[in-house]
């Protein structure tokens, strides 16, 4: 089986700053990291890879320094690592961004194609989704597990109440989003391959970059660490906490409610509960 892992370079969130002109993040001397999500994707894959006895190359776009992240899951276990980096893709949305990852991946060549299910710096979950239907293959997203069967892929998806299971027949696009995985040992491997570096000469210029985004950002800002928090006085009944939330809303309730820290409001959810 030939597994394409798709891993992405994201700033640590400790360190996010924002420009406020482009409301773009802010990456010149932030530190990157894996996103974490990927890293799990890269564990899925070493797991495949001993079933299948398959090989595992990694794809990453972004500036030269994401190749970090690509020499990262090579010393995991992965067989090569493709770093696409063009000054063509600067700005580009999660739509540009998946075509310019599927036509990619289409060239290299694939099986299947794993992604963490969103990256820690956007949450939009939207490129696992749009590489499936660029390269016209189905893609299954908060994928816990993954099982080969001769040509069938049984993935799970673990909803917390029952475990969900899916049989597709590959080629396919799989998002994992059990963070578990990206704690699970490794042993670090020092000779790595060098990594493929590759322009965007082979993708449609229109489809890239900030001319392939019909999507902009048009605000964004850190909200501050302060939090406001709201406790309901629990001498109420059920029937009338019910109809103040159906009828009065929160200016109704104001003279009744406090405010309090999440833990001490967990503690008093908790004892209301056991008294009942």
């Amino acid at each position: 089986m030939k597994i394409v892992v798709c891993v992405k370079q994201v700033p640590d969130t400790a360190e996010v700053k924002i420009d406020p002109v482009t409301n773009n993040l802010v990456r010149e001397g932030v530190p990157g990291i894996m996103n974490t999500y990927d890293e799990a994707a890269v564990m899925m894959a070493l797991q495949l890879k001993e079933q299948t006895n398959g090989t595992i190359s990694v794809l990453s776009m972004g500036p030269g320094q994401a190749g970090e992240e690509l020499k990262n899951a090579m010393r995991r276990g992965a067989d090569a690592g493709y770093l696409l980096c063009d000054r063509k893709l600067g700005g580009a949305d999660t739509l540009a961004t998946g075509y310019a990852l599927a036509e990619t991946i289409r060239q290299i060549g694939y099986d299947l194609v794993l992604c963490g299910n969103e990256a820690i710096d956007g949450c939009t979950g939207q490129v696992g989704p749009l590489i499936g239907e660029f390269l016209k293959v189905p893609a299954l997203t908060y994928i816990t597990d993954i099982k080969v069967e001769q040509e069938d892929l049984f993935c799970y998806r673990d909803t917390g109440k029952c475990v969900e299971t899916y049989q597709v027949k590959g080629p396919a696009v799989v998002c994992i989003s059990d963070k578990r995985l990206a704690d699970k040992p490794y042993e670090s491997r020092e000779n790595i391959p060098e990594i493929h570096m590759l322009d965007a000469a082979h993708l449609e210029e229109e489809k890239i970059g900030r001319q392939g985004s019909p999507t902009r950002v048009a605000a964004i800002s850190v909200k501050g660490k302060e939090q406001n928090y709201l406790k309901v006085d629990y001498r109420w009944d059920c029937e009338t906490r019910i109809e103040y939330i159906m009828n009065g809303g929160l200016e109704k309730k104001k003279k009744n409610l406090n405010r309090e820290t999440k833990t001490s409001q967990a503690r008093l959810i908790m004892d209301a509960i056991m008294k009942k």
